[in-house]
């Protein structure tokens, strides 16, 4: 038994009066017929135009709930004017698919529905709004038309899910100031379905964020298809909320335990992260979409097999003091991002970020793009104690001091591999900040058949190797100093070709890096040897710079 509870704290049961035969559907349309042909629900009301009364619902919708209501038919005002929190919380039953014609609708309290079953809000022609907000304390609005917890629609709590739940076509219009609440909370075991959700204006109440999602059971699944809020939301310093720094624009609660997937939407520059899949138990697959400007992280996953595939990150517009980062893998294994295009303009602070808590990950057949504009990102980087991660085929220009691979590690028998493979370095980036395109940091790294080409002025470098154990396995490197600066123990280089621009030599060795290894390669201008014992090198060809 679904528990439907307004703001105020009344509780109203679902409505098990009903026999065999007659349906909500049944008691709401009967007089009439409840049916026209092709789907289509049909029941003017005198005091609103017959054609704001008519909505085409798929068939498989009006096949899948025993009882489909027609919220104005059911009482709720599409002018407006008058809230329909009442009417919403009446109709709400088990096995049933709310229908809202093309109208705009008020709402003054959130509606607030726990252990449904089969369960759906259908709307492609309605705009949801809510009263005005003039007080905030936390996520309560205190004072104005609005009452209670900041949220529109609350389907499910933690400890009591619902079901089988649709959501779909809904605008909710914060436009104006001081508005933007949460649109749509879900809990469900299995069975979400969120498609086609607009959340027009910014948000800037400083409350939490338009969208939260959850699959509580671990074999449960969910779809959340075409939701966008490109307006974003607004640092909670600028508005009459309180919530730490601001709102999250699609919040993956962190009990989530099923799958979810995020399919080709789109969110702005909201204080938090943008997408954000908070919990390490579930999995999240964001496929496609645009992703822009979001101060954390635009997309920030965990979890197992989690994803991000053909999907636009774009930084552009820098916040003074506040960390930017395009995608960040925060924890757990398998983790991909795949035919991603990542671009940043300005100093940023990285086009993706692998964290220590990710215990594999693969980044491939992805493209990166690095302006700079008063300064510029890096790259891809890889924190000291993450474990094994793969980049391949991919590619990254980079116009800006920094580097565009930055692979940190603790210099250990026991740091997890990089590996590097067919990736391609390019841009004018200069080497007065952050000299070279890559920087190992990290011992036992692999990285085959590199292309790295670095022009720019001021000492630009291909490659600086600062630990242990590292093997570069053909490729070609070009920069304006030495391509390659070592100070690695044990560094083995076989079959690259390497050339300095400004005639130095191709190779650069401190005493530092012992017993390193030269075979079967092509070094422009030769080497430069500051003392590295045991050092190797053979059937090398070492032409003029």
């Amino acid at each position: 038994m679904k528990e439907n509870i307004s703001a105020s704290g009344s509780a109203r049961e679902g409505d098990d009066t009903a026999g065999s035969n007659i349906t909500r559907r049944s008691y709401l349309f009967g007089a009439v017929g409840a049916l026209a042909v092709g789907g289509t629900l049909t029941k003017p009301v005198a005091s609103v135009r017959a054609s704001t009364m008519t909505v085409d619902v798929p068939q498989a919708y009006l096949d899948r709930f025993s009882s489909v209501v027609n919220v104005v038919e059911a009482g709720a005002d599409p002018t407006g004017g008058v809230p329909i929190d009442d009417a919403l919380s009446d109709a709400v039953d088990d096995d049933t698919l709310l229908v809202f014609p093309e109208g705009r609708y008020l709402m003054n309290e959130q509606l607030r529905v726990t252990g449904f079953d089969n369960l759906g809000f259908y709307g492609p022609n309605a705009t949801i709004s809510h009263g005005r907000i003039d007080a905030i304390d936390g996520n309560l609005v205190t004072a104005g038309e609005f009452s209670g917890a900041a949220r529109l629609f609350r389907l499910g709590v933690i400890y009591s899910p619902g079901r089988d739940l649709l959501f779909e076509g809904f605008t909710f219009d914060f436009t104006g100031a001081q508005s933007g609440i949460r649109a749509i909370e879900a809990y469900v075991t299995d069975g979400l379905e969120v498609r086609d959700v607009t959340i027009e204006g910014q948000h800037d109440t400083g409350t939490l964020g338009p969208a939260l999602f959850s699959v509580t059971a671990a074999n449960g699944r969910g779809l959340v298809e075409r939701f966008r809020a490109p307006d974003g939301g607004a640092y909670s310093e600028d508005t009459i909320g309180d919530i730490n720094l601001g709102p999250t624009g699609m919040l993956i609660d962190p009990y989530s335990a099923g799958t979810i997937r995020v399919v080709d939407c789109e969110l702005g520059r909201f204080p938090d992260n943008g997408l954000y899949a908070s919990g390490a138990h579930g999995t999240v697959h964001v496929e496609g979409g645009t992703y822009k400007n979001s101060s954390v992280s635009s997309i920030r996953i965990k979890g197992y097999q989690s994803s991000i595939r053909d999907a636009t990150v774009v930084i552009d517009e820098m916040v003074p003091g506040i960390s930017q980062r395009g995608i960040r893998l925060d924890e757990g294994s398998d983790l991909r991002v795949e035919n991603t295009h990542v671009e940043v303009t300005g100093p940023a602070e990285n086009a993706i970020l692998v964290l220590d808590d990710v215990e594999t990950a693969t980044i491939q057949n992805c493209s990166i793009a690095l302006n700079d504009d008063g300064g510029c990102s890096r790259g891809i980087q890889v924190t000291d104690d993450s474990g094994s991660v793969d980049v391949l085929d991919t590619t990254i220009d980079i116009h800006g001091s920094n580097f565009a691979v930055f692979v940190q590690g603790n210099d250990t028998p026991e740091d997890a591999m990089v590996l590097l493979k067919n990736v391609t370095i390019t841009g004018s980036a200069p080497g007065d900040a952050q000299r070279e395109a890559l920087r190992v940091e990290r011992a036992n790294g692999r990285y085959e058949n590199l292309t790295i080409d670095q022009p720019g002025d001021s000492y630009r470098r291909c490659v600086q190797v600062l630990a242990d154990d590292n093997l570069f396995v053909g490729g070609t490197y070009k920069a304006t100093h030495h391509p390659f600066i070592n100070s690695g123990g044990r560094t083995r280089f076989d079959e690259i070709t390497a050339q300095s621009y400004s005639g130095r030599e191709a190779i650069k060795l401190y005493a530092d890096g012992t017993d390193v290894v030269i075979t079967d390669s092509v070094l422009y201008g030769g080497y430069i040897d500051k003392g590295a014992e045991g050092f190797v090198v053979d059937n090398t060809e070492m032409p003029p710079a």
